[in-house]
């Protein structure tokens, strides 16, 4: 088998043969072999141009030429570990494209191309089961083409191949040429397809590209602008809404914002501390999903993390994403009680306010997906992990706007992590309607609460059991069931709304009993006994549901994921409450530590710009990585910091002068309807 595949690599010359390892293969034997190879699939070659070029390139070889042995030598080959998951053999892509001979005129073309083998030998297709971690008849592995953007099913199964060919010869041409080869063998079954070519052409730029380039000169401008003034002549009190806007951009004072530590009596205390925490665990859940893609010489190594129960609020990290949920609905429904109380509220201010808070800085991003973001590097796998992201804003920005995304997508998710953002708008539009209830009603209040609770929960229960849904992400499971998990539970608000709830619930205990709620020793024991015990299950008792081996069973699946999201929402409702009524001890003094003060500032930045950085840094991997529990630690922990660095940056120069501008905005349209009244 090993002969026949290695010939599978188009034109990949054999350098290892019967009579042992050559480090230098003989190159006659070389020439020969690529002749032969060229001359069979020369005849499939519609491309007049192509045919011309590949002959040109058997020449070349026979004349030792340096150009032609790159194109040679840039082939994927075999790889050592093949029964450890080393199954992606990407070649070198950067020797390939960076060819450019001028006489003959001929460039490189980069080409990855997707193979699933099988083997009607007993033997060899057990091996094939091993090197694939059995995931071979679980994952889409051929017919890739309507797969959902961003792609995020694991990549265990997915036999790849590096091909360097010139670049005349069309991806028609290549997937010919490659199927050829792969029908020719004896021992195994193969099947083949080009996922995507490269060539080292850059591409001019468009007018969306200028458009973004012209609007962030804009910025920077202002930022430099404001910035001198304020260095040269200070900052003038009253000057009018014009300055104070240009001013809303210096540096210098958006600087003093982000590092000033509030110690306001009346600030919820540990908030910050839990958002920067649950913030990193987001990073975190997004790196792991990434690194099941990436190409590693050990995909075993995962496979066995599975089984380390330490290693569970990685693999298990979907409650993340609740805690934003609850904190969410408590600040809306304490904020809203405030407005009823004091006559203050205003439905259309109130949503203007919102949408002009989180928009313009997520609209910059979304514009950087559309252009330049595809311009940041290259890699084998560059247009599936960032290309096609890209596209799908250029194509779908305006749901992401209107915050209908977790609903209207057709497949193709423009910043998939932004589902939130819509879910969390779609429940804010909302929450006015019970949070008024429990104001003027407060026992209808609480059964509304009740059963907008209830019912998802049951719904959630039902459709998993009928459907037999994922209960979370789960790595045992199909590529149709994550995908399944992810279209329709996963990223759906009436599947999610649960803890949202309870956070208006909080919002509302919060309230009413105005923070200093006191509690004996015996039940603030028990409240943090049950809170930490639910918190730890939730995560932790899902380690049997996690295992590779696991048989899926719809019962257990409906149970945890109806379950899980407002048992987790729950828990951390409670550290919440305790921490801001004096009984949260040592926990609250470490959640209220003035670090997370200036990191809770931009965690909606490193929310926004975190996903870049993932699809960049998997997208621009060239050759199989060897991973260990101190490499992945080492690569999140730079995830972390340069998401940090980027979130900063956004902060400083969009995000916090746009939080001004509104604020002026609206202060402004205070002023005149008082002037009005008077």
């Amino acid at each position: 088998m090993t002969s026949t595949v290695s010939r599978c690599f188009f034109i990949l010359l054999i350098c290892c043969s019967s009579r042992g390892l050559n480090v230098f293969p003989n190159l006659e034997d070389v020439a020969k072999n690529a002749r032969v190879v060229i001359n069979d699939i020369v005849s499939l070659i519609e491309e007049d141009q192509c045919r011309s070029d590949l002959l040109t390139l058997a020449d070349g070889i026979d004349k030792l030429d340096l150009w032609a042995m790159k194109m040679i030598d840039a082939n994927g080959k075999w790889n050592p570990a093949f029964l450890l998951g080393n199954i992606k053999s990407l070649g070198s892509y950067e020797e390939c494209v960076s060819i450019h001979q001028s006489t003959p005129y001929i460039k490189g073309k980069y080409c990855l191309a997707n193979v699933h083998l099988s083997s009607n030998d007993e033997k060899i297709d057990s091996l094939l089961e091993i090197a694939t971690q059995k995931r071979r008849n679980r994952e889409i592995t051929m017919n890739r083409t309507n797969m959902p953007v961003p792609d995020l099913l694991p990549s265990m199964a997915l036999i790849q191949f590096g091909i360097c060919v010139p670049s005349t010869c069309s991806i028609a041409d290549v997937q010919k040429a490659f199927g050829y080869i792969l029908s020719k063998e004896k021992n195994a079954n193969g099947e083949a397809q080009i996922e995507s070519c490269y060539t080292n052409d850059a591409a001019p730029l468009s007018s969306g590209d200028l458009a973004f380039i012209g609007c962030v000169a804009i910025i920077v401008g202002l930022v430099f602008l404001s910035s001198v003034i304020e260095s040269k002549f200070g900052i003038k009190e009253d000057a009018g809404f014009a300055y104070s806007c240009l001013m809303a951009f210096s540096l210098p004072t958006n600087w003093r914002k982000l590092f000033f530590i509030s110690n306001h009596p009346g600030a919820l205390k540990s908030l910050d501390g839990i958002r920067v925490l649950s913030t990193l665990w987001v990073v975190a859940g997004h790196k792991i999903i990434f690194t099941l893609q990436e190409p590693w010489a050990n995909k075993n190594f995962q496979v066995e993390s599975l089984q380390k129960l330490a290693n569970m609020p990685f693999i298990n990290n979907m409650p993340s994403v609740d805690t934003f949920f609850l904190m969410s609905g408590m600040l809306r429904s304490y904020n809203l009680l405030k407005e009823f109380q004091g006559n203050r509220f205003r439905f259309f201010t109130d949503v203007a306010r919102r949408y002009l808070r989180l928009t313009p800085v997520y609209a910059l991003v979304i514009a950087f997906y559309a252009t330049l973001l595809t311009r940041l590097g290259s890699g084998p796998r560059w247009e599936k992990f960032v290309t096609e992201p890209g596209e799908a804003c250029a194509v779908n920005w305006k749901n992401n706007l209107l915050y209908i995304n977790s609903y209207v997508h057709n497949n193709k998710h423009c910043m998939i992590q932004t589902w939130y953002l819509a879910s969390d708008m779609q429940l804010f539009l909302v929450s006015p309607l019970v949070v008024y209830a429990l104001w003027k009603k407060p026992v209808a209040g609480k059964w509304i609460l009740f059963l907008m609770a209830a019912i998802p929960i049951c719904y959630t229960a039902w459709y998993t059991y009928s459907y037999e849904v994922l209960p979370t992400y789960l790595l045992n499971n199909s590529d149709e069931k994550l995908i399944s998990y992810q279209r329709d539970v996963h990223i759906t608000t009436h599947h999610r709304m649960a803890p949202y709830v309870v956070g208006l619930a909080l919002g509302y205990i919060l309230y009413s009993k105005n923070r200093n709620f006191h509690l004996s020793l015996l039940r603030a024991l028990f409240g943090w006994l049950m809170s930490l015990s639910t918190l730890y299950f939730v995560v932790f008792g899902a380690i049997n549901i996690v295992q590779y081996d696991h048989e899926y069973n719809p019962v257990e699946s409906a149970f945890y994921s109806s379950l899980h999201r407002i048992s987790w929402a729950l828990a951390v409702a409670w550290l919440i409450f305790a921490c801001n009524n004096e009984n949260g001890g040592w926990i609250t003094k470490i959640l209220s530590l003035n670090i997370f003060q200036p990191l809770s500032k931009i965690s909606y930045c490193i929310y926004l710009s975190h996903y870049v950085i993932l699809m960049v840094g998997t997208a621009r991997i060239k050759t199989p990585l060897f991973a260990d529990d101190y490499a992945l630690i080492h690569s999140l922990a730079g995830d972390f910091i340069i998401s940090i660095a980027v979130a900063t940056v956004l902060y400083l120069s969009v995000e916090a002068p746009l939080f001004e501008i509104t604020r002026l905005i609206f202060a402004t349209s205070k002023n005149v309807n008082q002037k009005k009244e008077a």
